[in-house]
């Protein structure tokens, strides 16, 4: 039965990483206690006795840190049963059975002696393998809980770190989990410390130091090769090739309205048109028009003649027509056929009001936009009457790019960058509008950024700019927003890509390939911006090359140990001297016995 202090030490190493993550007091987390937050958790597994209590103890710490750092899913209308229970209890089921596999590192004989599982060579209390194996079975977990169609890459420790960048730039060669793996290792050195100097065996703390000064150095070496690696990257001059004058709009519509659409359009078209005379001050025009997610609310194609007379004071297409620029707006898409299909989608329409095509989301919110058995049409039946259209959308069918016309980037459009003006190389007026290029732009929507699974295939295929639309503003909550972008932001860090995030209430932002902040709107009001947004040569970083290695690799070495220790060793074969351990009362009782017959 797990004891009361293990169900203190996990509740209490959940709150603090819910701490140290994004929430309504520290927008952007404390990254500090990152540092700290799973000491108590090492300390629940220091005192565990069996896989029963590792499953519960693993539970407890999952489902305390999801629901103090997700606790704005419980606003989603009258899904929040599923979007914060179903989450919760899917994390607290995940974190059970990875940290099962953890208790392996943390067997207990009895009372006294501690068995590391490792190989023969490594004796009792081996705190080296202690750290690096309780950090690489944390790193799968957060692989684990972020990865299929389950996946919820929140409340995860790379997210506490948005104001350490310089650690952050790690991700451009192993993903997040990098960080994750490095930050565990600290937290389990500095529980070895405190375990050091509460230990009262002089042989056991002569171990234990030993074998912790090995491990410290190990870690220090990655350590300081991700800090001069980030410093490096980090401050790199970077020198865009193109810009796209893009003005994002923020409409602050009400997500749970049910009426048409006219308000949010207006609103949308107002904004623009400001913007738009911002820039003619300037002597400038725009070359892009994004608005966020769900802006549009009939689906496309069928409807694309009702938008040319609506809404009645300014209809939607004669605007486009009118601004004269490429616009791409959140609405839905449907596709013929037997069974009809309902896509989440990214809208686009040339400067003359055409529609060009569309993105479908590609990962669905698992029983809110995707609900298993909706094709039967009961099930159908019963979601749409309570939550609409949006439980039934299907996921996109194919990668989708939009080329848009942009300019070569020049001295003013990128402060503390130089960079020679291109247009000048060519002859006249006329070749340079002959030879105006285009930027390819991927258009993932709402909490596509924040996986891998779809992120890397738009790169590898051709994407030079990332352009978000998103709308998670039905919250009303500030820690749902800052947590999403700073998620989104290792997308742009990993694949040395610009990032623009245009989201119904926010947080709107245009970010750098190294995650500095360049361009940003308020939360939860309308509001736009008009900015040269930065376009750089294509690179191939490690991460964009082979993927989730890390954790994959992690993965082969913990089954490796598993094979290991239970084909090849004994316990025994890890103890000197394991024929002088107690091994409890019935131990007691046989010795007395075996004494009693060489008397008699």
């Amino acid at each position: 039965m797990i004891s009361i202090l293990q169900v203190f030490y996990s509740v209490f190493s959940g709150l603090i990483l819910s701490l140290a993550i994004p929430n309504e007091f520290y927008l952007l987390g404390m990254p500090f206690l990152s540092l700290f937050a799973l000491i108590p958790l090492y300390f629940a597994f220091r005192i565990c006795r069996n896989y029963k209590d590792a499953f519960w103890i693993g539970v407890i710490q999952t489902t305390t840190t999801h629901l103090c750092s997700s606790f704005w899913l419980a606003f989603f209308k009258d899904f929040a049963a599923f979007t914060l229970g179903a989450s919760a209890f899917g994390t607290g089921l995940i974190g059970g059975l990875v940290f099962v596999v953890m208790y392996m590192g943390f067997i207990k004989i009895n009372q006294n002696e501690l068995i590391i599982f490792s190989l023969k060579e490594n004796r009792t209390n081996k705190a080296s393998f202690r750290v690096l194996y309780f950090a690489s079975i944390y790193t799968i977990y957060e692989w684990v809980k972020s990865t299929g169609f389950l996946g919820y890459p929140w409340g995860t420790i790379p997210s506490t770190i948005f104001k350490w960048p310089i650690l952050m730039q790690l991700s451009a060669i192993t993903g997040t989990y990098g960080i994750t793996f490095l930050i565990c290792c600290i937290n389990a050195i500095f529980a070895e410390l405190i375990l050091l100097y509460f230990a009262q065996k002089p042989v056991i703390k002569k171990s234990l130091y030993s074998s912790l000064i090995q491990v410290s150095k190990t870690v220090s070496i990655l350590l300081i090769f991700a800090l001069v690696y980030g410093i490096i990257q980090y401050n790199k001059e970077l020198i865009p090739q193109k810009t796209l004058t893009t003005i994002m709009v923020q409409q602050n519509s009400d997500p749970w309205k049910n009426s048409s659409d006219r308000e949010a359009i207006l609103t949308s078209q107002r904004l623009t048109l400001e913007k738009i005379e911002e820039l003619k001050q300037q002597n400038k025009k725009p070359e892009f028009v994004i608005w966020s997610e769900g802006s549009l609310q009939y689906y496309f194609p069928k409807y694309y003649k009702y938008y040319q007379d609506w809404p009645d004071e300014k209809p939607l297409i004669p605007f486009i027509k009118e601004i004269d620029t490429p616009l791409l707006a959140g609405g839905s898409y449907k596709k013929d056929g037997e069974n009809p299909k309902y896509f989440n989608s990214a809208l686009m329409f040339d400067n003359k009001g055409n529609f060009r095509g569309m993105y479908g989301k590609l990962h669905l919110v698992p029983f809110a936009e995707s609900i298993p058995g909706m094709n039967n049409p009961v099930i159908k039946k019963f979601v749409t009457d309570i939550v609409g259209i949006s439980a039934g959308w299907a996921q996109g069918e194919q990668l989708t790019y939009f080329d848009i016309p942009c300019s070569y980037a020049t001295e003013r459009q990128l402060e503390k960058v130089n960079v020679i003006d291109l247009s000048q190389s060519f002859e006249n007026q006329k070749k340079a509008e002959e030879a105006k290029p285009t930027v390819r732009i991927a258009t993932p929507i709402c909490f596509d950024d924040a996986f891998t699974d779809v992120m890397r295939p738009l790169f590898l295929n051709g994407a030079e700019l990332f352009m978000n639309i998103t709308d998670d503003s039905w919250s009303l909550k500030k820690s749902s927003e800052y947590q999403h972008f700073v998620i989104a932001s290792y997308k742009a860090i990993e694949y040395r890509t610009t990032l623009v995030r245009s989201a119904n209430a926010g947080y709107s932002v245009v970010v750098l390939p190294t995650g500095k902040i360049v361009a940003d709107q308020p939360l939860f009001q309308e509001s736009a911006l008009a900015f040269d947004v930065p376009i750089f040569k294509r690179t191939m970083t490690t991460y964009a090359t082979l993927g989730n290695w890390l954790p994959y690799s992690l993965i082969f070495l913990v089954l490796c140990l598993c094979i290991y220790n239970f084909f090849v060793f004994s316990p025994t074969d890890y103890i000197p001297s394991a024929r002088k351990i107690k091994l409890g009362k019935k131990h007691k009782k046989n010795k007395k016995l075996s004494k009693k017959k060489k008397k008699k």
